[in-house]
């Protein structure tokens, strides 16, 4: 048979919260998290003398005459020990009288009816346990009323006296609450952790709380009501996504009806859009599609795993956490964002964009690509299908790649075309050649040749070779079939170098 669980002492940070000291006024800002083991009711201040530590000392209207009663009172709760000490409300209390409680670190309440109040504080004491399931119960109910994670850690702050709490992300970063609880807990606190799971079941933060060093039942208390709070901040969670999944896809509509400068399909009930013009759509959304936009089209690094929803809902908050008021739409090949400025240029929106995707919290690795500037939405239109070329160049590259348009030219081209169908066929057509062990260093020399215009020399400088070792390899990429001096063959066998070379390096599907 176990033993029963003692409730361990209340605090008056408790009785504070829990009722009977709620009543009363406090004066200066005191050590609240004393513990309190009785209460004694003194019609003589001298019988205080003989009081017991963690006694809340409460003075009787009889005992409170005289300037200086309130002041002898607390320095003999003071001597010793007390918890705190409740004085009438028909006093006065000055200003050297807070100030002498705050020199003492002694709580100070005043309330309208002291003997009332200590039968309180004794009925709380004797009954410690259902004191804490009414917070526990209060909390509950409050939870149940709230939606956003910050309101929970609120109420979490709030309600329990002498808790600080935080939401941390399994990165460490702070979603709610305090910062100081998401530190190092102190030698003289209590730390508890519960994990909260998203919506998919997953880890996704966990709930941390820093209380003094108390009782192993106000811990439990404690503890008891942190996981309480674990279901409607999962609840939370998945309010948010769902909320954000939803004006994702209708953003990605509105952008398509605007980027086709079409109207947009006629309201019903099944299209989130609905009927209307889509750029009084997009001023309705907050979307500034007037004056100078430079667009900037965001993909995925090569060989990026896919992106679920989770991850592209925590990518627009993240953009629109680093941009605030900046769009960032869902599109077929990535996310679309713009820029509207009077002033700026391309290379200022990439070098933001770029310092941007080097965040660390980014959650998918991403390119980019930055259109020209445009004016109004037509501008816009062809700034966004600019940004999108751009961004098949930057693709190819590592995650954090940021392209201009304006400094591809051509080259957007040759990043358009389907690489890995052309790469698939040159490995056959040019199968000796792939074949050698020294294929990559062909290859290359053959690609820098055809770049060159055919030209040895400027090959070989550019390679960093000697001439004639280029020679030698021109000898060896013949000797496997390769004919270079076909000008009907030329093209294809540039693109065909293209197209290997830029395979070689593409990770796995």
């Amino acid at each position: 048979m176990s033993r029963p669980r003692l409730p361990g002492p209340l605090t008056v940070a408790e009785l504070v919260r829990l009722g009977p000291l709620s009543r009363g006024r406090s004066c200066g800002a005191q050590d609240l998290n004393r513990h309190v083991s009785g209460v004694t009711l003194v019609s003589d201040l001298d019988t205080a003398r003989g009081n017991k530590p963690g006694t809340a000392l409460v003075v009787h209207p009889a005992a409170a005459h005289g300037v200086w009663a309130v002041e002898s009172a607390l320095r003999l709760a003071w001597e010793c020990n007390a918890a705190c000490v409740v004085a009438p409300g028909g006093i006065t209390v000055t200003g050297p009288t807070t100030r002498l409680a705050e020199r003492l670190r002694m709580p100070l309440f005043i309330v309208d009816d002291p003997c009332d109040l200590a039968l309180g504080i004794a009925a709380t004491i004797a009954d410690t346990e259902a004191a804490r399931s009414r917070l526990t119960a209060r909390c509950a109910a409050l939870f149940g009323e709230l939606r956003k994670a910050r309101d929970i850690l609120g109420v979490i702050n709030t309600e329990i006296p002498g808790v600080s709490a935080a939401l941390v992300a399994e990165d460490g970063h702070l979603l709610a609450g305090r910062s100081e609880a998401a530190g190092h807990a102190d030698d003289h606190a209590h730390r508890l952790q519960i994990p909260v799971p998203g919506p998919d079941g997953r880890p996704w933060a966990t709930l941390v709380a820093q209380l003094p060093a108390a009782s192993c039942a106000w811990v439990e208390t404690v503890e008891t009501i942190l996981r309480l709070a674990r279901d409607p901040l999962a609840l939370s969670v998945a309010h948010d996504r769902l909320t954000m999944a939803y004006r994702a896809s209708k953003d990605r509509l509105l952008l398509e009806a605007l980027l086709d400068g079409s109207p947009a399909a006629s309201a019903s009930s099944a299209d989130p859009v609905g009927g209307g013009v889509p750029e009084h759509l997009a001023r309705e959304a907050g979307w500034r599609i007037d004056g100078r936009h430079i667009a900037v089209y965001l993909r995925t690094s090569r060989g990026a795993p896919p992106v679920g929803e989770a991850a592209t809902c925590g990518l627009i908050a993240l953009w629109q956490e680093i941009f605030p008021g900046l769009p960032v739409v869902p599109a077929p090949r990535g996310w679309v964002s713009w820029f509207t400025e009077k002033e700026g240029d391309t290379a200022d929106v990439a070098g933001r964009v770029r310092g941007a995707l080097a965040a660390p919290r980014i959650p998918i690795p991403l390119t980019a690509g930055v259109g020209q500037p445009g004016d109004g939405v037509a501008g816009l239109r062809r700034s966004v299908v600019e940004a999108d070329l751009a961004a098949a160049v930057a693709g190819r590259r590592q995650a954090g790649a940021v392209e201009q348009y304006c400094e591809l030219g051509l080259q957007v081209v040759l990043a358009c075309l389907p690489v890995k169908e052309i790469a698939e066929a040159a490995r056959v057509l040019l199968a000796d050649l792939v074949a050698d062990p020294k294929a990559d260093v062909l290859i290359g020399t053959l690609s820098a040749l055809l770049d060159c215009s055919g030209s040895t020399a400027r090959a070989a400088a550019r390679l960093g070779v000697h001439r004639n070792t280029m020679l030698g390899r021109l000898d060896r990429i013949r000797s496997c079939g390769v004919d270079l001096d076909s000008p009907e063959q030329r093209l294809a066998l540039h693109v065909a170098c293209y197209a290997v070379l830029g395979d070689a390096g593409r990770a796995p599907d």
